[in-house]
């Protein structure tokens, strides 16, 4: 089972790399909340690590909603989890600005919440 400071890490370098992406093709615009994402998801698994390894999103998802600490990111997880998931398979047309404006900021919020409980 990957340990705390093995999430941190691969959070971190999904983040570093949706972060390296220019913005200017659409490709990118869909892998950076993509990437996202799943760094958000790496943050909540390193919170649960090394006591619970959730395998899948929607046993990750009811957890979140459940939990009393993981319950205040909540929203901004679900709005990365439709940013990745919309980004994968149905071709929104997402720009730049929700990138940065919104995905960015919501990925930051579920960063700075968990980090303050490690």
């Amino acid at each position: 089972m990957p340990s705390r400071t093995d999430h941190i890490a691969k959070a971190e370098g999904n983040a570093a790399f949706a972060l390296s992406l220019s913005l200017n093709k659409q490709a990118d615009i869909d892998w950076a909340l993509v990437a996202f994402f799943y760094a958000a998801i790496h943050y909540v698994e390193a919170y649960l690590a090394p006591a619970i390894h959730l395998k899948s999103h929607e046993t990750r998802d009811k957890y979140i909603g459940k939990e009393a600490h993981l319950r205040r990111i909540y929203k901004e997880y679900s709005n990365l989890k439709y940013f990745g998931y919309a980004a994968r398979y149905e071709m929104c047309g997402f720009k730049a600005e929700d990138v940065n404006d919104e995905a960015a900021k919501d990925y930051e919020t579920i960063k700075a919440h968990i980090t303050a409980k490690l």
